[in-house]
């Protein structure tokens, strides 16, 4: 096992070697000037041309490239050891704000709503699924069926747009984080901020709760008829037995595939519900560089996602050893 990791520690490293320079020169060569975007009126043409000197804008793409990357690791050392002395050297081209302090701050924002929004589809989704299968063709399955065919279907913006309509009428505060110019403290701040997480949370969460039943339930069906399972009932299993200790795990296998996207969720957060929601995550931060041309804060968010997306796969794979113990890591 350790032989193994090592190995893919080993491949990764040279995976997001190459990532980084391909995300970078992508970027670099974007058509946009990121200096001339900037609006504030009090800056000349020289003191931009004297900033794009300074930070070497305009220098190759292969020295823009190392020096970047010898910013990146410096502060990624002073973020990772807590040196609260260390002069920042990657900076947003737009706001001038340190990109790592910055993008963990925006991630901490995110967290919580991606944490929500993931057990309640996660926690929902395997019931209703093996509920679904358990029961083919029956009024319920039907049911559960139609029921995931509409969520599918009908835009998760549109009924958050509703749902932010029907509140608002009422005088029921659901935009941002917390209840703007009110100050709670203690339980009541707890609540409040429970309620405005708990309702984008469950918006976001309805769509995927739809695509990942009808996964449970295929994947439950598929293996219900294999016939390690007609040896299990014959043998007098109860039938939770033979649904949870033998199906559901051997079902469990292809989601143990989606746990390498969980990390880069946690980091990218939901872009259009953070933005509906008025929420100041890091997915909203991320694609207002991107719309901007600030090419320090989309470099540093490609790698880092990069690197979470990698690590979720390693993940991912030695996870495979448990839910099955047939398959071996050599």
């Amino acid at each position: 096992m350790l032989s193994y990791i090592i190995r893919r520690l080993l491949q990764m490293a040279v995976t997001l070697f190459i990532i980084s320079i391909i995300s970078f020169v992508i970027s670099a060569l974007s058509p946009t000037d990121p200096y001339a975007a900037q609006l504030d009126p009090k800056k000349t043409a020289t003191d931009l041309e004297r900033q794009r000197d300074q930070e070497g804008f305009d220098d190759p793409i292969a020295k823009k490239y190392v020096l970047f990357y010898k910013r990146f690791f410096s502060d990624l050392g002073a973020v990772i050891s807590g040196n609260e002395d260390h002069v920042w050297q990657l900076t947003s081209l737009k706001t001038r704000a340190p990109v790592l302090p910055t993008m963990w701050s925006k991630m901490l924002v995110s967290l919580p709503l991606f944490i929500v929004t993931t057990l309640i589809v996660w926690t929902m989704s395997f019931p209703v699924g093996i509920y679904s299968a358990l029961r083919r063709n029956s009024f319920q399955d039907r049911l559960i069926t139609i029921g995931s065919y509409a969520l599918i279907a009908l835009p998760g913006f549109w009924l958050s747009l509703e749902v932010i309509k029907f509140f608002t009428a009422r005088g029921i505060p659901i935009i941002s984080p917390e209840t703007l110019g009110v100050d709670l403290t203690g339980m009541r701040a707890f609540m409040d901020a429970t309620w405005h997480m708990g309702v984008p949370g469950i918006i976001g969460g309805l769509g995927g709760i739809a695509v990942l039943t009808r996964y449970v339930k295929g994947s439950m069906l598929e293996v219900m008829g294999q016939d390690y399972i007609r040896t299990a009932k014959a043998k007098g299993l109860t039938a939770d037995a033979v649904t949870y200790k033998h199906a559901l795990r051997n079902a469990s296998l292809p989601f143990v595939t989606m746990i390498a996207g969980l990390l880069p969720g946690i980091f990218g957060g939901s872009i259009v519900f953070e933005a509906i929601y008025n929420w100041p995550g890091l997915g909203r931060w991320i694609f207002e560089a991107t719309f901007t041309k600030d090419l320090y804060v989309v470099v540093t968010s490609l790698f880092v996602s990069s690197a979470l997306t990698l690590l979720g796969i390693l993940i991912s794979d030695i996870l495979y050893t448990v839910a099955d113990p047939r398959v071996r890591l050599s």
